[in-house]
């Protein structure tokens, strides 16, 4: 099946590889398009996207952050993803606009408008 195939069903990153998941999303400012391979399967399909909920710009634990938001994390090949709410990081802008109605807990939208732009 094709990346951006919403009819494949998605799955929760595995516990074994949660940690190395962890790191190499932590370890990037990339945007939406990572370089590194995913951690469950190799593919290099890494994707992310930030919704910012609220505007409110503050440093935490040395870190410059925008505000409060949600996370979507995911590998188009595997279909693994992580899904979190919390703080958006100052670096993080992005040109995809997402209708905030068909947002889930699950990137199948957005990972459907990334593959689009790839």
């Amino acid at each position: 099946m094709a990346v951006g195939d919403s009819s494949r069903s998605w799955t929760t990153v595995p516990d074994p590889q949660m940690s190395a998941w962890g790191d190499v999303f932590d370890a990037s400012e990339e945007g939406e398009t990572l370089s590194a391979p995913c951690p469950v399967c190799g593919a290099t399909t890494l994707h992310r996207w930030f919704d910012l909920h609220r505007v409110d710009p503050r440093t935490v634990a040395g870190r410059p952050w925008q505000g409060r938001g949600s996370q979507w994390q995911w590998c188009g090949s595997c279909r693994s993803y992580l899904h979190s709410s919390g703080l958006v990081p100052m670096w993080w802008r992005t040109d995809i606009e997402i209708d905030p109605s068909v947002l889930t807990h699950q990137p199948g939208p957005i990972d459907d408008v990334v593959s689009r732009m790839e």
